[in-house]
């Protein structure tokens, strides 16, 4: 096929195309980056040193984290970058080992603005509570993500606790114990 050979339909055609496979290339970056994001907030929260500074490069200046739920803490809410670095260096000594694990992610691309998402996991996590009580924790990630000069970082995340049970009850004999 020659340049003379096509017609204008057959350009707005191949136009249009191309078109929609830049829309769905960039849907699939953006969930692609989220994704990561959340693979880096895990990673920062197993962190055994400068836990805070890590995970509060994660969030937008605005950013803000929450426990929620009937298990959930609302005294451990943090707004903003500093807030966010004393609430997880706090979790240094308080956790010194943790693991986590995530799955069952799905995210959502805002399709009225480019620069929103949100995004939901499930969580599983083994950890040392004061390093002295082997626990298992889980729960669900509900967040809101915003894209700020070109990166995906956390707006909101709410974390809901399933269960904080010691490893050897188990969730059933005991679903959730306090970890101050």
């Amino acid at each position: 096929m020659t340049a003379a050979d096509l017609t204008d339909t057959s350009v707005d055609v191949l136009r249009r195309r191309l078109d929609e496979l830049e829309t769905r290339v960039a849907q699939l970056d953006g969930k692609a980056a989220i994704e990561q994001v959340m693979v880096a907030y895990m990673a920062a929260a197993d962190r055994q040193a400068d836990k805070g500074a890590h995970m509060a490069a994660l969030f937008t200046e605005d950013g803000a984290w929450e426990s929620v739920g009937p298990h959930g803490n609302p005294g451990w809410r943090a707004v903003g970058r500093a807030a966010l670095v004393t609430k997880f260096d706090r979790n240094v000594d308080r956790m010194p080992f943790a693991a986590h694990f995530l799955t069952n992610g799905s995210v959502t691309l805002d399709p009225a603005d480019p620069d929103r998402a949100t995004g939901t996991w499930m969580y599983f996590q083994a950890c040392t509570y004061r390093g002295q009580q082997a626990l298992w924790i889980a729960g669900a990630y509900t967040n809101d993500f915003r894209r700020v000069d070109g990166q995906w970082l956390l707006s909101h995340l709410r974390v809901h606790n399933f269960f904080t049970t010691p490893f050897d009850k188990g969730w059933v004999e005991v679903e959730h114990m306090e970890t101050p």
